[in-house]
């Protein structure tokens, strides 16, 4: 399969070799010391994806963008922004230019590869993963059942977008077209049954090979991926969580957890925390019931002695 072409434009050379050292396994990289090059190279060639930096001499990065969409092979080509602040002003103004996502300089390696995936799939270049899918069907059901109808659209239109297969497509496009005919209650029932025709292919044949794992060492997991967020620790906060569930959690656990990962992907971390800490609470009282009914079964047991001995 031949490899998808990017275009990095950068004015240092030093980022520009260490965008094409980090993406050369994966995709053909053009590196483009300015914009001015870069615009004389699309008048010839077509790439799959632009890196773009904003902060360059001469031509900045909002400039080059402006030039790149007034050219045939430029016009629809997604772009990626490189910034080393995030300024709200440049990010709306590439927004109104079509940019898909920026990433901060100096970038971490797998967040690079993480947002140019996800520009791709969203694009249905490639395909999205069932549990990511399955993520996001999730919180779409949750937008419904909240009343955020429109922020539910929105969602699903997206979803639409990526590459899914036709049994899922299908039945998620009754949904949204459920949703546009204001049929709110109807489309929630569909996401329902979306949601657990997914399930019964994602997690059948999970519960039977999950590894066993008490409570208290849930808890202490989820402990330790609350710490990685306080210190913006994101990517572990998500490794720890993902690997917990490849556990017995049961299923209202998995499903915390599941969304507290969806969150951290959508770089939400004050309510990611909030998700964890819920659930922390949610398993300290059912242990502090259970030891309770323990108690009170350790009692009833010793009373009914008592008055076995008594009538002996």
């Amino acid at each position: 399969m031949e490899k998808m072409r990017i275009l990095a434009i950068d004015d240092n050379t030093v980022n520009l070799a260490t965008l094409e050292q980090e993406l050369k396994s994966k995709y053909e990289v053009v590196p483009m010391i300015s914009g001015r090059r870069a615009i004389k190279y699309l008048y010839r060639e077509q790439v799959d994806l632009i890196l773009l930096d904003v902060e360059m001499p001469i031509m900045d990065g909002i400039e080059t963008l402006k030039e790149i969409r007034t050219q045939e092979n430029g016009v629809t080509v997604p772009v990626i922004f490189l910034t080393a602040k995030k300024d709200k002003a440049t990010v709306i103004d590439g927004a109104k230019l079509g940019i898909m996502d920026y990433i901060t300089k100096p970038f971490d390696p797998e967040d690079l590869h993480e947002r140019i995936e996800r520009v791709f799939k969203r694009l249905g270049v490639l395909p999205m993963e069932e549990e990511e899918l399955y993520q996001r069907v999730t919180g779409i059901s949750k937008d419904m059942k909240e009343n955020r109808i429109k922020q539910a659209i929105v969602k699903t239109d997206e979803v639409l977008n990526y590459q899914i297969d036709e049994e899922l497509s299908g039945r998620i496009r009754s949904v949204l077209n459920k949703l546009k005919q204001d049929h709110v209650e109807n489309a929630i029932e569909m996401m329902d049954r979306v949601v657990d025709f997914m399930e019964q292919r994602l997690f059948s044949g999970r519960k039977a090979n999950a590894l066993p794992i008490s409570e208290s060492d849930i808890s202490v997991r989820i402990l330790y991926a609350v710490d990685d967020l306080t210190n913006f620790k994101r990517k572990e906060a998500i490794d720890k969580l993902n690997d917990l569930q490849k556990y017995n959690i049961g299923s209202y656990v998995r499903k915390c957890i599941e969304d507290a990962v969806q969150m951290l992907e959508e770089y939400d971390e004050v309510q990611a925390e909030e998700k964890m800490r819920g659930l922390l609470a949610e398993l300290k009282k059912r242990s502090s019931t259970e030891l309770s009914e323990r108690a009170g079964e350790s009692s009833a047991k010793a009373q009914a002695g008592y008055h076995l001995n008594m009538n002996k």
